[in-house]
């Protein structure tokens, strides 16, 4: 996957589905139009958006993806590639790890709410683990975590009996 990065501020973005080559974060920030330049083409194993690093792990048909740092605006697109990109694979399960995320703004919990539409959509069962403070509180007050719960995933992992 082609990658794009502002020289400016260091911001990372996916080439593909990148709205224009100038960086989003600089135009918001004042900095003026700041251009985009390819960097790599490494695959969303190991990626880096902006302040959002992401890891992904396969364990036979269960697929993890680990999130660090802010998933905002900025970021957002790039988790939605790299659930894409798994979901490509046909997971039986994807997990999406916060618990490293430091920070998350409505663009982030659009692209979870759109990550478990997709799982279902593929019957891949979606799960998000517990995050910090802020980020579930986030999660809670606007109603997405109680969503989150109510789907066949946990209801499966609720009715496992326990183990001795």
């Amino acid at each position: 996957m082609l990658r794009l990065q502002c020289l400016a501020c260091g911001l990372t973005v996916p080439y593909k589905g990148s709205k224009s080559d100038l960086c989003p974060r600089c135009l918001v920030s004042g900095k003026g139009a700041v251009g985009l330049i390819q960097v790599s083409d490494a695959t969303a194993s190991q990626a880096t958006a902006g302040r959002l690093r992401v890891n992904t792990r396969v364990d036979g048909r269960r697929h993890t993806i680990f999130l660090s740092g802010e998933l905002d605006l900025s970021s957002a697109a790039f988790l939605e590639d790299a659930v894409a990109e798994q979901c490509e694979q046909q997971p039986e399960e994807l997990l999406l790890d916060v618990a490293g995320l430091e920070f998350m703004d409505s663009s982030g919990l659009r692209a979870i709410l759109q990550a478990k539409e997709k799982c279902e959509a593929l019957h891949c069962h979606f799960d998000v683990s517990p995050a910090r403070r802020p980020v579930e509180r986030t999660l809670e007050m606007t109603g997405v975590r109680s969503w989150l719960a109510t789907s066949k995933f946990v209801k499966r992992l609720r009715a496992r009996p326990a183990e001795p």
